[in-house]
């Protein structure tokens, strides 16, 4: 239990270390970079004020669970249950295929359309590959 709450120790640090590091780039690129779209500027306040609260969200429950023994015993048995971790690994496999589909296809439509986004959006196709490759090639040295 004590390896499981150093665990969580770390992830609170690393999303508090997250929230704090965002606040200050956004509210830094908010200062520094005058944007004349009202469109943009308001899709970015609330991509952030989502990401915001999910952290939030994430950092209070981290925070209960630490300071309960209870809650902590719950938090442990619900992320070490082997059904779960099956069915997350099928969720992100699947979402993650689905996703790079689903992509393909908003290219090949874009492409008709505008070939920016065409572009914009073959190049987020292939930074997702090296992002798998890499993530793959790291846990086949790793287990």
């Amino acid at each position: 239990m004590e390896e499981f709450k150093k665990k969580l120790t770390k992830k609170y640090r690393f999303i508090t270390a997250f929230c704090c590091s965002s606040l200050l780039m956004y509210f830094g690129l908010k200062y520094l970079v005058n944007c004349t779209n009202d469109f943009a500027l308001e899709l970015v306040s609330g991509v952030f004020s989502g990401i915001m609260l999910v952290s939030v969200f994430n950092l209070a429950r981290i925070h209960a669970a630490l300071h309960n023994e209870e809650k902590l015993k719950k938090m442990y048995i619900q992320e070490t249950d082997e059904r779960n971790i099956e069915i997350s690994k099928e969720t992100m496999k699947t979402a993650s295929v689905t996703s790079l589909m689903v992509t393909a296809i908003a290219v090949i439509v874009s492409g008709f359309l505008n070939p920016v986004i065409s572009m914009t959006l073959c190049i987020s196709i292939m930074v997702n590959a090296v992002i798998a490759v890499a993530i793959r090639s790291y846990y086949n040295k790793k287990m």
